[in-house]
């Protein structure tokens, strides 16, 4: 069995685990392949691709397109792509700039409702270059406004609460454009875990290449319901456990959730792997 971990987060956005623990991690697992799916980032993949070389572990290039706009707040994985596209480094350059500046309005925010943060605390809890609310919530958490940073995030920091702020224009339309110009594929990522519908009809005209089908907050009805929308039109299937640390919000354990078998030859297949 070809065991696989497409979706994962390492230091580079929101994650805990640096990319190298990754890789040593998913070594004991014994996956063979691995794509880091950071947020608006791929410095993981650059970072180690000589010790992925090393392990024996087929390191994917990956990334996590944080959208917003007419679509909602979807996410777009993007797989295969060129690392040194200049589109997707110039993009990259551009959200992390972006973030930082979304940052800031969101710390003014949190201090006119009294609560007293700021941008050096947060970095504290950001060691790459992107900046997450997660970062904002964990400083949250390090001044005992809250018990944790879920609780943090949920009450302040989502779209309808009180120190949210609304990102800079950057649509579910532009990111899979932007995956395909740089020769990648373009997937939705865990479409069970929005809290609104999603207009399908849409990402299909915008050429949507694959669903994650797979992921750790899918009910068996989402499974099923994805797989079989997946496989009417003829559209790739993608599988990951979203891990973000065993610390995290996100504490899923590397490989714990797989692509199903048919899925995985596509994989195999880009990789020049047979199952």
């Amino acid at each position: 069995m070809n065991l696989m971990e497409l979706h994962i987060h390492s230091t580079f956005s929101d994650g805990e685990q640096t990319p190298a623990e990754i890789l040593q991690a998913a070594q004991m697992k014994e996956i063979q392949m691995l794509a880091f799916t950071d947020h608006d980032e791929i410095g993981a993949f650059h970072e180690v691709r000589e010790l992925a070389d090393e392990l024996g572990i087929y390191l994917i290039p990956g990334i996590e397109l944080n959208t917003d706009g007419a679509d909602g707040e979807l996410h777009i994985l993007g797989y295969f792509f060129d690392p040194d596209h200049p589109k997707m480094v110039s993009h990259i350059e551009w959200r992390k700039d972006e973030r930082k500046r979304w940052a800031e309005r969101i710390i003014e925010k949190l201090q006119t409702l009294n609560y007293d943060v700021t941008f050096a605390d947060v970095l504290k809890f950001a060691p790459g270059d992107i900046i997450v609310r997660t970062h904002i919530a964990k400083a949250l958490v390090g001044k005992a406004y809250f018990h944790s940073a879920e609780d943090a995030y949920q009450q302040l920091l989502t779209k309808g609460n009180p120190a949210f702020v609304q990102r800079s224009a950057f649509s579910a339309k532009d990111a899979i454009a932007l995956i395909h110009a740089c020769g990648g594929e373009a997937y939705l990522a865990h479409p069970g875990a929005y809290p609104f519908s999603i207009d399908e009809a849409a990402l299909l005209a915008y050429g949507i290449d694959g669903i994650e089908v797979y992921h750790s907050k899918h009910s068996e009805k989402d499974v099923s319901y994805w797989k079989e929308f997946t496989e009417k039109l003829g559209l790739l299937k993608a599988g990951g456990s979203d891990c973000h640390g065993p610390g995290s919000r996100n504490p899923y354990p590397i490989g714990s959730i797989q692509p199903d078998e048919k899925a995985k030859e596509h994989w195999l297949e880009r990789v020049g792997v047979s199952g």
